[in-house]
């Protein structure tokens, strides 16, 4: 009986329904994987942001590298690994001077260059999420433009303007709005809350980024006295 009037539902709404019902299956699958992804690279994060900045203070840069392998999910790991291969030597692990500085910058631009790296990734599938949830209400109206259209048309063959006659292309109308808002009000709520989710880690990478240069600064400064 429910997949009865379900059909029945979306039979009333036209191609509009159909189009919408593709829109909230895609919305409903990216949603699901946005949250999916942010969990995981936030327990991640959790793991890997003080203990490996506690490793490259203390001069562990091996054991700092070998802790964000492990957390590669995480994109503080991923910007804190790009660094440090960018820092170490293998010839010489103490660098200072000149040589330290150019190092340094190196090491602070590979930084940069991974977090706008994490940040597309992190981003992926959001724009498409924004199109839908501004997209769906128009779908939506289309549906009601058409439904009003039959509307006239029964009214316009049959000669009367009787309930019966428009209660077809007036349901359509009706139900395509409503799925139109239904699809469009969720996308719009998880897209506003994944672009915070974005921000943050965003935030994350950069502190990460200066406290990393701020703790090889010291080292070199210790290093140099």
């Amino acid at each position: 009986m429910m997949g009865q009037g379900t059909f029945q539902f979306i039979a009333h709404g036209g191609i509009t329904m159909v189009i919408l019902a593709i829109f909230s299956i895609y919305s409903l699958a990216v949603i699901g994987e946005r949250f999916y992804t942010y969990y995981k690279a936030q327990k991640a994060t959790e793991q890997v942001a003080g203990k490996g900045l506690q490793y490259v203070a203390d001069g562990k840069r091996a054991e700092a590298l070998r802790l964000c392998e492990q957390n590669a999910g995480s994109p503080v790991a991923r910007v804190l690994e790009a660094g440090l291969l960018a820092i170490i030597d293998q010839e010489s692990p103490v660098l200072s001077g000149k040589r330290f500085s150019r190092r340094l910058e190196s090491c602070k631009g590979a930084m940069q260059r991974a977090t706008s790296a994490e940040i597309t990734r992190l981003e992926r599938y959001l724009g498409s999420l924004a199109t839908l949830g501004n997209v769906s209400p128009f779908v939506g109206l289309f549906g009601t433009v058409l439904g009003i259209i039959r509307a006239f048309e029964a009214i316009a063959k049959t000669g009367s303007g009787g309930i019966g006659t428009v209660s077809s292309g007036i349901a359509e109308a009706l139900v395509a709005t409503a799925a139109g808002l239904f699809v469009a009000i969720p996308a719009v709520i998880a897209y506003n809350y994944f672009v915070g989710r974005v921000k943050d880690f965003t935030t994350a990478m950069d502190n990460a980024t200066s406290e990393m240069v701020d703790r090889l600064l010291d080292q070199a400064t210790h290093h140099g006295d």
